[in-house]
Order: C-alpha cells, then structure tokens, then sequence
C-alpha cells in the first residue's frame, strides 16, 4: 500500500501542526502546547466521569455542577428523603461507599434510612457550568425541591457548609440535620485546613488562580495520598496486620479512590479558603450567598453534630461551635465526640457500626421537628 493511501494513525497527527491552514486565528494563547492535536484528542477520548458508588443506585437529577443518585426505590410519600452531601474537594464522593464494611450508603440503608440519596459533583472540565456557592447551592435547592421539597440533610466535611447554607437559607425545607467533621467556626481550635487558608491569605507573593486548576495544590490539607497503606487501613478502622481478604479490598478500594482527584474552580477555592476559612465570614454571620448574608440562627431543625477527636482537618472545638451559633433548641440538639480521624467519621467500620447506626435511628426517630412543620 502506498503512503498516500494509509489510514492516519494516531502517531501520524505529530506532523499536522506542520500543515496547519494559514488562516488559523492569530489570537491563540501563546502557551498552547506543540501537540495541541494530540491534547485535543485526549480530551475528547476521555472517560466519563468514574462509577464511585458501589451500592445500587439510579440518576434521577442531572444539573449544572451535580448528579443526583437515588439508592431504592422513591419513596416521597411514606417518608421524608434523606439527601447525603460529600464534601466538594480534593476527591470523589466514592469515600462514602467504599466496599462492604466501610460504607455510609450502605450502612444507612442498613439502618433503615428510607428514600436515601447522594449528590454526585460533576467533574469540572473546560466547558463546564460556572462553579460556585451560589450557582452549587442553587442546584442543590432545585434538587430538593424535586425531591418534594423537604429533606433531611447529612453533610460531611464541607459538604456540611452546604447543608448549613441551605438550612439557613432555606429553613422550612430542611426536616433534620446532620454534620459530620465540619468546620464552622475557624477561629474555636487552630487546625490544618484554617492554617493553610490563613497562609494562602497572607502570602503576598500567593494568589489563588484566576481560572482553573488543580484543587490538591489550593487543598492540601483535604488531599490523600494514595499507596500509604497504614494510614489507609487505620481511617478505615481494619486490622493494620491483617491479611485477610476483606481487610485488603478495602485497603485496595481506599487506594482506588484516593487516585481520583478533581479539579475545582478558582471562585469555589477564593470562597472557601479565603472568606470561610481565613476570614472566618460563616461563623461570623457575613457570608452572602444566593443574594442574602446567611444568619445561621434562622436554622431551628433539629441538628446531630459528629466530630473525631483525632482530626486534624475539623477539629472538635470548630465542629462543635455550630452548636452555639444555629438557632435550634437545646433539647433538640444532639452531638457526639468519637476517637477518630477525619475521613473515618465518613469511613471508619467502627464508626459506621455504631455512631451512624445511632444517627440513622435518630433521623427516623419522632422527635419534634423544625419550628413550623
């Protein structure tokens, strides 16, 4: 076969930037790589965004920054949905159902947590929608709302400031509220995450950047490495000399999901870690979203706060400090402190097996419900 009649290969596209039309614009950006074709392919030929839940589920919500998956079947009118929030950072929400042991998902549904949902954040890509609190929590009301408008609300880590945000601005459709390893009040107990927003805002020579970029770089503190084994096995509470077959795939699934990393959008990463982390405007009462400042006192739903003794992300005393700043009553506040790291509040058996045990019962319980139900 003659070279003229050869099918191009992908090794071939290395000499088209040889034959490009005259005409191109002249306005592409000065760093665009040699291989811009081959860059082009890959983002084309990419892999849709990864399966992180192991338990069976179904998308019934897509929207602009996340997927809604529910696990059963809908039960709106036998009972009040439950919608589970991870954290929007470093890594998937593949940390909440990991593998049989060490999954929230499962656990709750265990538990007999009816009509159980989980928010997916859509990985952002260079076509993505807008990235932001405001345009997050937007999809968040929406979905709420299509899921009868009125819900229980389980926030770990900084998907709890979205669960906060949402009860605050939203009151009437918040039925309870659960946060696990959320930071509030920046300022109760120093910890890594404050630390570093802290020195990200003072560095004169640091600037977040102005467009797109790697989220581990802004979020070191809520990044895992992948491959450090005793750690793996320690958040997930197995037996650091086991060789057991359950021990080491769920060693293995840890491992898995610590390799997927996101990226995140710059005015997501400005908010978080300059005006909530740094500056501490959540605790304070002066961060505006959705066109309000947020009062956290307007939230009066019944709250269950979990906090590890051991974390170095969302210490006690700044989990806790939300107790004292919501306007919930006292004997409908519940709180519970347990010997563990950050990502075993999420993760742990242990703490799944007896903590999250007790929240799924008290989030079925008859107590008495936010002001005006």
């Amino acid at each position: 076969m003659s070279e003229s009649k050869k099918s191009l290969g992908h090794s071939d596209f290395s000499n088209v930037s040889q034959d490009m039309p005259q005409d191109m614009p002249q306005d592409m950006p000065q760093d665009m790589p040699s291989d811009w074709l081959t860059h082009f392919q890959a983002k084309l030929n990419s892999q849709a965004q990864a399966e992180c839940f192991k338990t069976r589920n179904k998308i019934i919500g897509i929207y602009s920054n996340l997927r809604l998956r529910c696990f059963g079947r809908s039960q709106k009118k036998q009972a009040i949905p439950t919608l589970l929030i991870p954290p929007l950072a470093v890594h998937d929400a593949g940390i909440t159902d990991l593998t049989t042991g060490n999954s929230l998902v499962s656990t709750l549904i265990e538990s007999g947590v009816k009509n159980l949902h989980a928010v997916e954040w859509n990985r952002l890509t260079p076509d993505s929608a807008e990235q932001s609190f405001d345009t997050c929590l937007s999809d968040l009301n929406i979905a709420i709302d299509d899921l009868g408008g009125r819900v229980n609300l389980v926030g770990l880590c900084v998907g709890g400031l979205f669960a906060l945000l949402l009860a605050a601005r939203f009151p009437t459709k918040i039925a309870r509220l659960v946060l696990a390893g959320t930071p509030v009040d920046m300022e109760a107990q120093l910890s890594t995450l404050s630390l570093h927003a802290r020195k990200l805002a003072n560095a004169r020579h640091t600037s977040l950047p102005l467009d797109m970029g790697a989220a581990e770089q802004w979020l070191t503190p809520l990044a895992v490495s992948a491959g450090i084994e005793r750690a793996g096995l320690d958040i997930l509470q197995r037996d650091l000399g086991s060789f057991a077959r359950a021990d080491l795939a769920a060693l293995s699934a840890f491992e898995a999901w610590a390799e997927r990393k996101y990226d995140l959008s710059a005015s997501y990463m400005r908010d978080l870690l300059t005006r909530i982390g740094a500056a501490n405007e959540l605790a304070r009462g002066q961060f505006i979203v959705l066109g309000r400042r947020i009062d956290l006192k307007n939230i009066h739903a019944p709250i269950f706060v979990l906090a590890g003794e051991r974390d170095e992300i969302a210490p006690p005393r700044q989990v806790f400090a939300v107790l004292n700043l919501v306007g919930t009553a006292q004997a409908r506040q519940r709180r519970r402190l347990v010997p563990a790291h950050h990502l075993s509040l999420f993760a742990g058996r242990h703490v799944l097996q007896r903590e999250w045990r007790t929240i799924a019962g008290w989030l079925q319980s008859c107590i008495p419900l936010a002001l005006g139900a």
